[in-house]
C-alpha cells in the first residue's frame, strides 16, 4: 500500500452543537463539486458566494498537480467565483513544503512532473534536476501528461538509486474527453511494480492536505466538502474536520450507505446550493447529532425504510444513513430499502 504522509486513524467528531463554535472555514474539492470542465456545477456558483457574503473564508484544495494555484484561480474566477491564488492550495504546494521542511531551502530535487509541481518546488527556494549525477536528496513526482519514455526509465533509476521518493497524489485515473485516463497513481503503480519501492504521497486522502489548507486560513472549525468519500471524505475525516458528500460528482448515498467508517460524511449535500442551511444550522436541514430512527426513518426486516412524505430531504437522508451505520457497526446487515441515491436541492 503506498504510504500517506501524516496519515491517521480517523478520530471521533463531536455533533456540531457540541463543538462550541461554529463552521468558519470551508475547504472544496473542484471537479464534480465545483465544475466538470469548463462549466460551474448547478448551485455551485450560489453557495459560494452566499459564503463570500458572510465572510466565511473558502479554499479549494485540489490533488491535481499539473496546474498552478495562479491558473486554478483563473478557472474558479471565470465561472462566477472571485478566486485568488491564495484561496487555492494544490497537492504539489503540499509536497513542496513537506521537502522545504524535511530538507532546507536550495535542497536538490529530482522532477518528475509538470509545470505546476515545478512551480511549487520552486517557490519554496528549491533546486530542481532531471540528472541523477547532480545528487538530488530526493523524487518529487506528479502526473506529466507529456512523459515520455526514456523519462519513465529515468525516474525508475532514480528510485531504484535509494533517494526518498515523495509523490503528490495517488488518484489512479482521471475523467477523459471520450474515456478514463491515467491519474497520478497509475504511474505510481507502474513504477513502485519496477522498482519494488513505495513513495510517500501527500495528497488526498493524506490529513496533511486539508491542515495544509485549514492551517492558512486560520480556521478552528472547518467543513471539507466533496464528491469522492476515498479521497475528500476520508482526508477531511482523517484530519478531524466535519465533512459533506456532494452529489454533484463520483459517489452517491448509496456509496455513503456501504462506506467503511473513516470514509463517511457527516451531511449530505444535494448540491453546493444547500450549503446556507448547513452553515446556518437550520433545523430543517439536520446535523450529525440529529436522532436515530427518528419518526421519518427505521429499519425493516434489515431494510431501510424512509417515509414517502420526507425521503427526498436531506436531514431524513442524514439520519436514515446514521441509523443503518449504527446497525451495521453492531454487525447487523442493513439493504438501502428506499433510500435514495441521489436528492434535490
Amino acid at each position: 500500500m503506498t504510504p500517506v504522509a501524516n496519515a491517521a486513524a480517523p478520530v471521533d467528531r463531536r455533533a456540531p452543537e457540541e463543538s462550541g463554535a461554529p463552521i468558519d472555514c470551508v475547504l472544496f474539492d473542484l471537479d464534480g463539486v465545483v465544475y466538470h470542465g469548463p462549466e460551474p456545477i448547478s448551485g455551485a456558483v450560489e453557495g459560494i458566494n452566499f459564503l463570500h457574503e458572510q465572510s466565511i473564508p473558502v479554499n479549494y484544495v485540489t490533488n491535481n498537480a499539473t496546474r498552478t494555484a495562479g491558473v486554478v484561480a483563473e478557472h474558479i474566477s471565470t465561472l462566477g467565483i472571485n478566486t485568488t491564488p491564495a484561496e487555492v492550495t494544490t497537492s504539489a504546494q503540499v509536497l513542496a513544503g513537506r521537502l522545504a521542511e524535511r530538507f532546507g531551502t536550495g535542497a536538490l530535487i529530482y522532477l518528475v512532473g509538470a509545470t505546476g509541481l515545478a512551480t511549487a518546488l520552486e517557490s519554496e527556494g528549491l533546486t530542481l534536476t532531471h540528472n541523477l549525477d547532480d545528487g538530488p536528496v530526493a523524487i518529487a513526482q506528479g502526473l506529466d501528461p507529456d512523459i515520455t519514455y526514456q523519462a519513465i526509465v529515468r525516474a525508475c533509476e532514480a528510485i531504484t538509486s535509494g533517494i526518498e521518493w515523495w509523490a503528490t497524489n495517488p488518484d489512479y485515473s482521471m475523467v477523459g474527453p471520450r474515456s478514463r485516463v491515467p491519474g497520478n497513481g497509475a504511474f505510481i503503480d507502474m513504477l513502485s511494480k519496477l522498482t519494488g519501492a513505495q513513495p510517500t504521497v501527500v495528497g488526498k486522502p493524506s490529513p496533511h492536505m486539508m491542515e495544509f489548507a485549514a492551517r492558512r486560513i486560520g480556521a478552528q472549525r472547518p467543513l471539507m466538502v466533496g464528491d469522492r468519500l476515498d479521497t475528500d471524505i476520508e482526508g477531511g475525516n482523517s484530519a478531524g474536520f466535519e465533512t459533506a458528500l456532494v452529489l454533484t460528482g463520483v459517489h452517491d448515498i448509496h456509496d455513503a450507505l456501504r462506506a467503511r467508517p473513516g470514509l463517511r460524511p457527516t451531511y449530505i449535500l444535494p448540491s453546493l446550493r444547500g450549503l446556507p442551511k448547513l452553515i446556518d444550522g437550520e433545523d430543517t436541514y439536520g446535523s450529525a447529532g440529529g436522532a436515530l430512527g427518528s419518526a421519518g426513518c427505521r429499519i425493516v426486516d434489515g431494510q431501510l425504510c424512509l417515509d414517502d412524505s420526507a425521503h427526498s430531504g436531506a436531514a431524513i437522508v442524514q439520519d436514515a444513513l446514521r441509523l443503518a451505520w449504527e446497525a451495521m457497526d453492531r454487525g447487523d446487515n442493513v439493504a438501502p430499502g428506499n433510500l435514495p441515491r441521489r436528492i434535490h436541492d
